[in-house]
């Protein structure tokens, strides 16, 4: 222990004052706060892996249910991967901006596990102010805002190009598809997450960076399930657990991506 080996000597003859705790006693009682503290690290370390674990588990188990009939079943399996993703992320210290990103990610999953129209507008308005909430969370954690600098360099410059071509072109590709009614919301939500993305793009992690871009394009091949695909074409079930897979994936690099980024932050 660090405080053995230490003398102390008292202040004066009569010793130290009555319901003074000696130098010792007070060492020996930082120490044992340090163990303490140390142990419930640790145990919301384990915690904290267990849910995530439950997380995945979650998330396989609905990837054999991606083409089955929608039911609360369903609908359960897929919101708890993404709610107990949150959930995890919070034990670990995570942002509340980050958390809440996925919290309404879960709400989103629940919504859109129904495949009528009302229920894909409240999915989509989820995961709308979801993907604003990542945004918020990526420019501020850097002092600067959204470093332009960064994103126009390098690699990151052609993925941003990459990205400036794709927003316009599943918006060109969708208005003609969908109703006059879904088109404000539609458009809106494609830019937002046009948005979030170059925000990624500015940060240093390559998790959260793969994870936004695989978020990206697993919307953009639900729209294309959903609109522009025919229902009897042969490829839709592999469409269909794509997405799956793209958006679980990218959530989850988000979110352990940006809580490194928060730990090592100064």
């Amino acid at each position: 222990m660090a405080c053995q080996g230490q003398v102390f000597r008292p202040r004066h003859r009569g010793g130290y004052p009555i319901n003074t705790p000696s130098p010792l006693k007070a060492c020996w009682a930082f120490e044992f706060r340090d163990q303490k503290s140390s142990q419930h690290q640790i145990v919301t370390m384990s915690s904290s892996s267990a849910v995530l674990a439950a997380s995945i588990g979650s998330a396989i188990l609905y990837g054999t249910l991606v083409r089955s009939r929608p039911s609360r079943w369903r609908m359960v399996v897929k919101t708890a991967s993404t709610a107990m993703l949150s959930a995890a992320t919070a034990m670990r210290g995570g942002s509340l901006l980050l958390v809440g990103a996925l919290a309404l990610g879960a709400t989103g999953d629940a919504f859109l596990a129904w495949d009528d129209e009302a229920s894909f507008l409240r999915g989509l308005g989820s995961f709308l102010v979801a993907h604003i909430l990542y945004i918020a969370a990526f420019v501020q954690h850097d002092s600067d805002g959204l470093n332009l600098e960064v994103l126009l360099s390098g690699w990151r410059a052609v993925a941003a190009g990459a990205l400036a071509l794709l927003a316009p072109a599943m918006i060109a590709s969708l208005l003609p598809r969908i109703g006059r009614e879904l088109r404000p919301p539609v458009v809106v939500y494609s830019l937002t997450i046009f948005v979030m993305a170059l925000a990624a793009l500015t940060l240093d992690s390559s998790q959260v960076i793969t994870g936004a871009i695989m978020f990206t394009g697993s919307d953009s091949i639900l729209a294309a399930d959903r609109f522009l695909v025919s229902p009897t074409a042969s490829y839709r079930p592999w469409m269909q657990h794509a997405v799956w897979v793209f958006y679980y994936v990218g959530q989850l690099l988000i979110a352990m991506g940006f809580l490194s980024l928060e730990v090592d932050a100064p």
